[in-house]
């Protein structure tokens, strides 16, 4: 990390300051050391760039292994994330643009690669429990405007009303509970800033009942390497999804991901199948928590299910 990113950053245990010791630099950048606590006294590692205020991935260490094998995937086509976040997110060049940005659940960081580089974040900050981070590093680390962390959302190492924006898109419902979730990341947020998530929708009842079913009785019994082999040769069946009638069925009885690019096939069906926990939404359930949150301007995205708001 950049010596500066510790401005950005409190103790998440008591919300004190900060003070940095540095064991190993590259590039101008502390690649090893410790934040401690002025206060309480709590130290965070810093290892590989990245500081670490967890210790381990707990329920997500399958999206650390997703995006370890995909690592490329989405970062190699910049035109889908960038149509990805205006579609799920309703986010676009103008709500981003010289922002102080906190992205939850980064991933690889293919959105934190367009909020800094296209879209011209002042700062932006990815967040991510697994050990995606260190794809994401990778990918997008040694941007001189992007600060990656290993950190729990339910904890995090922020001061409140810190952001001018803060985005996640398909994370907050891989956590136990996704209502606790999203009231634990608003109150980072400044005053008129700007909240946009995107959850499942529980519109596909049959669907999800099959795919719930293959997930908790057969793929969950797999490594990470049988579920990547599983997700590279069911996506070849696609093309037998696309017939008439027959596909219709299979599609609800063995739910696939159905992207026309094959990679992100694989990529999105290995997401279907690995999480521990997988939470679905109304629009109106999701709508009434940011009333509750005492949000503005509340509206969905184009696709279900994307929320935004405005804190007033």
């Amino acid at each position: 990390m950049l010596k500066e990113a510790i401005d950005f950053f409190v103790c998440p245990s008591c919300k004190s300051n900060l003070s940095l010791e540095i064991l190993q630099t590259k590039n101008d950048r502390v690649k090893e050391g410790t934040l401690t606590c002025t206060n309480c006294s709590n130290k965070y590692q810093i290892i590989n760039f990245i500081p670490r205020f967890v210790t381990n991935e707990e329920y997500v260490s399958s999206f650390g292994d997703e995006w370890h094998l995909f690592k490329d995937v989405k970062n190699t086509r910049p035109s889908m994330s960038k149509d990805e976040m205006s579609k799920y997110l309703n986010l676009n060049k103008e709500d981003i643009e010289n922002k102080l940005v906190l992205e939850i659940g980064c991933g690889a960081g293919p959105y934190l690669d367009i909020s800094a580089k296209e879209y011209k974040a002042k700062h932006i900050i990815g967040v991510d429990l697994s050990r995606a981070v260190d794809a994401a590093y990778e990918n997008v680390g040694e941007l001189e405007n992007v600060t990656i962390i290993q950190a729990n959302l339910f904890h995090l190492p922020f001061k409140e009303k810190s952001f001018d924006l803060i985005y996640s898109l398909g994370v907050l419902h891989h956590t136990p509970d996704t209502k606790k979730a999203f009231k634990a990341i608003t109150p980072y947020v400044k005053k008129q800033g700007l909240v946009s998530i995107w959850l499942y929708g529980k519109y596909w009842e049959r669907k999800i009942k099959n795919q719930n079913f293959i997930r908790r009785n057969i793929t969950s019994k797999f490594s990470s390497k049988q579920l990547y082999t599983f997700s590279k040769i069911s996506s070849y069946f696609y093309y037998l999804y696309l017939l008439p009638i027959i596909g219709d069925g299979l599609r609800e009885r063995f739910p696939l991901a159905m992207d026309k690019d094959i990679q992100v096939r694989q990529l999105n069906t290995f997401d279907m199948y690995s999480p521990t926990y997988i939470n679905y939404h109304y629009l109106d359930e999701v709508y009434e928590w940011f009333e509750e949150e005492n949000f503005k301007d509340i509206r969905p995205s184009r696709y279900l299910l994307g929320m935004k708001g405005y804190k007033a």
